[in-house]
């Protein structure tokens, strides 16, 4: 199979799979409200566009980065479950358990596949790390929600005890920036509550993209994040 021909498939297959992304997060909302109006992000054939044309851009510069194998499958997959999981998580503030299990089999699948079992110790230390880390803060009723523990316990899973730590502390930086946005635009303060699935995520994400980036360019030293 060509260059060529590999791109065109990646479009179609990302664009479809954008579409079906979609028509999952309205499934989803609606299971979870009383109410069958289209949300914000759905609705409307632009908007239905608009998922294609994201995922399948995503999945592309992801092949791009770093070629076709195990490693850029198992990223195209979760980043796709991530941005299914914000735009619920913004639309009704649930994170659905559906998407966590997801998250977990995707993770937990190419972590035995693509490394010794020996390691898998670090991705049950990473799950251990992400549920304490927002479990605490969950039962003092300080932000978190039960969706978001169980997200963070995940995301741990998937990237180990060093790699959540990495997406949390990213994840904080986001919720600044944000937090900066909010006062300064006059929408909000610091106490303002936020749906955290989308900083989780994008959080994951980013050390998902860092890790491929590092793979291929060697921007950190140090080696993977996780």
């Amino acid at each position: 199979m060509n260059q060529f021909t590999t791109t065109v498939l990646i479009i179609l297959i990302g664009a479809v799979v954008g579409v079906l992304m979609e028509k999952s997060t309205s499934y989803l909302i609606k299971r979870r409200v009383n109410t069958l109006r289209y949300h914000q992000f759905s609705g409307s054939l632009s908007k239905t566009i608009f998922w294609a044309m994201m995922n399948a851009t995503i999945w592309l510069i992801l092949v791009k980065l770093n070629g076709l194998d195990a490693r850029t499958l198992e990223v195209m997959l979760l980043l796709s479950i991530g941005m299914i999981l914000s735009v619920i998580d913004i639309s009704i503030k649930k994170i659905p358990n559906e998407l966590v299990l997801m998250t977990l089999i995707i993770g937990g699948a190419f972590a035995i596949t693509g490394q010794p079992l020996t390691s898998i110790g670090t991705n049950i230390f990473g799950l251990v790390i992400g549920f304490i880390i927002f479990f605490l803060p969950a039962m003092l009723g300080k932000g978190a929600g039960w969706g978001d523990v169980k997200y963070a316990a995940a995301v741990g899973f998937c990237l180990g005890g060093y790699g959540i730590l990495s997406a949390i502390l990213i994840m904080t930086l986001f919720l600044m920036i944000f937090a900066a946005y909010l006062i300064i635009r006059g929408k909000g303060n610091l106490k303002s509550k936020v749906a955290l699935g989308p900083f989780m995520a994008s959080g994951f994400a980013a050390v998902l993209l860092l890790n491929l980036l590092n793979t291929n360019y060697q921007l950190f030293e140090w080696g993977m994040l996780f």
